[in-house]
């Protein structure tokens, strides 16, 4: 017990440290981007536009920026697409605006942009509604390199390609999620307790890869097996659950159960040598597991399953407290049901059972800070609930890394808060030149196609609203009071571009 104590104060002494030696980083939103890094952002960046244009050419045909110029889709905001392609200014937009949208909750995406005072925020001042929503259709992933050419393949989960090769059903999100975790290991070192437990993301729609787990709050998902320090609840490494259409990437050895392997790899990332304390639950022990840790030189504390394979058959006898297996402990304490603790190292019973509640809440708590405010969204896109799941990982990765190195505390929303204003204001100088939120929807439209038209060497014109002068429109003879300046004539928004590029630029030319 005295040894144990001395641990403990040097684990302590030792959790508390980040790899950060940058004095330039002086604001919350920067050690967000350490994490979320540019390598990252240029993956999605390239990811989304390939994958707009694929849309783009099976909606509007090979010749699709004509069509989308002309204005024929504007609705969708095409034509800027068109002309800029989707930028990492974009995508950090997008990802503020999710983050501002789960700080404040409405019933839908559409109330964000309702013009009753009773919805007024900030959001209708940084992006149109239906920009937004082409962002969130566009924003994709790599695919698999047997499936590119069709934007609806959406059967990720097959297992097979066209040669009869096996594929990894996660292919899609899996650099992204090895990305994150090497800059979640890139600057912050490990303590000394580390938990290992599974944590569910949420998602209602189809998928082979989805589980049913009764116990957790949500009951369907996609589980992803994480690995966190047990002290500060920092993640520290994390591995996506295919299910057992895709088991065969997760074993190691076929010899080995899923959840050994699932714990040799997660810890595969821990080169260091040093002596660690790993607490997990019954899904992942198994005596064979606990011989191996003991091999590598890890401390082991778990608890065990009553049909636990290799499990000494004493211990389940009245009158037998504990047995040993090897250097293997198990300590049987009785409650209200019949619990089996096991370690590889002596101790106490009542001190095994206080350490393994307390160290094992690691992901736990962690879990419970996704819960606040998070981002999630219902959406039929499986990899998009991924690609949401590692921004709110990545802020409360930066909050731990941030408070560790400044001192500072903060509560999840005043963080996330310091970020969205961050992105508002670095986006607000940006979208300047594309969008005129002071306009109303119509006049803006007009003013994306006249910047289109400057920067193809067309004649600019513009268009204001009279209301007291009135008269019919040049091209469809309708009442209006809007007027082209420049050639003195009443003109709709919507009929301005097909009037002056079928009977002023033509004629021009």
């Amino acid at each position: 017990m005295e040894q144990e104590s001395s641990i403990d104060q040097r684990e302590t002494e030792e959790t508390s440290k980040v790899r950060i030696n940058d004095d330039s980083i002086m604001n919350e939103f920067q050690y967000f981007r350490l994490l979320l890094s540019n390598e990252i952002l240029e993956l999605l960046v390239e990811e989304s536009n390939n994958y707009m244009k694929q849309l783009c050419i099976e909606k509007h045909g090979p010749d699709y920026r004509k069509g989308l110029l002309t204005g024929k889709c504007y609705s969708t905001y095409g034509h800027l697409y068109v002309t800029k392609g989707i930028t990492k200014e974009d995508i950090l937009a997008f990802i503020g605006m999710r983050i501002y949208m789960g700080i404040h909750k409405y019933p839908n995406l559409k109330k964000y942009w309702n013009k009753n005072d009773l919805y007024n925020n900030i959001i209708q001042k940084i992006m149109p509604k239906n920009y937004f929503y082409m962002l969130s259709t566009a924003l994709h992933f790599p695919e698999n390199e047997n499936k590119k050419g069709s934007c609806k393949g959406e059967k990720e989960e097959e297992s097979e390609s066209e040669d009869n090769t096996k594929v990894d059903p996660r292919h899609k999100i899996k650099l992204y999620l090895e990305k994150l975790s090497e800059n979640f290991q890139k600057y912050y070192i490990l303590g000394k307790n580390i938990t290992i437990d599974e944590s569910i993301t949420h998602f209602n729609g189809r998928n082979t890869m989805k589980f049913y787990i009764p116990m957790k709050p949500h009951k369907w998902g996609f589980k992803i097996h994480l690995l966190c320090d047990s002290d500060t609840h920092y993640l520290y490494n994390m591995l996506f659950d295919p299910g057992k259409i895709g088991k065969d990437f997760i074993k190691l050895d076929d010899n080995e159960s899923i959840a050994e392997s699932v714990v040799l790899r997660l810890i595969s990332c821990l080169n260091d040598n040093k002596q660690r304390n790993i607490f997990f639950d019954g899904w992942y022990s198994s005596i064979s597991l606990m011989k191996k840790l003991t091999q590598m030189g890890y401390l082991n504390t778990t608890i065990l399953r009553n049909n636990s394979k290799d499990l000494p058959a004493k211990i389940l006898k009245e009158g037998y407290d504990k047995a040993y297996l090897d250097k293997i402990l198990v300590q049987k304490y009785e409650g209200k049901k019949t619990i089996l603790f096991a370690t590889n190292y002596e101790i106490d019973k009542e001190e095994l059972r206080n350490i393994y509640n307390i160290k094992n809440r690691g992901v736990d708590t962690f879990d419970q800070y996704l819960e606040i405010s998070s981002i999630q969204r219902r959406t039929k896109k499986w990899y998009k609930k991924i690609l949401l799941f590692g921004i709110d990982a990545s802020i409360i990765n930066a909050k731990i890394i941030c408070e560790l190195n400044t001192g500072r505390s903060y509560t999840t929303i005043e963080f996330k808060e310091k970020i969205v204003e961050h992105i508002f204001k670095m986006y607000n100088f940006y979208s300047s030149k594309y969008y005129r939120t002071n306009l109303s929807e119509k006049n803006f439209m007009l003013a994306l196609r006249h910047e289109i038209n400057m920067r193809a060497g067309v004649h600019l014109h513009n268009i204001k609203n009279v209301p007291t002068n009135k008269k019919k429109c040049k091209k469809c003879q309708r009442d209006t009071t809007y007027i082209c300046v420049e050639c003195n004539i009443h003109i709709h928004p919507d009929c301005f571009l097909d009037y002056h590029n079928k009977c002023v630029y033509k004629r021009k030319e």
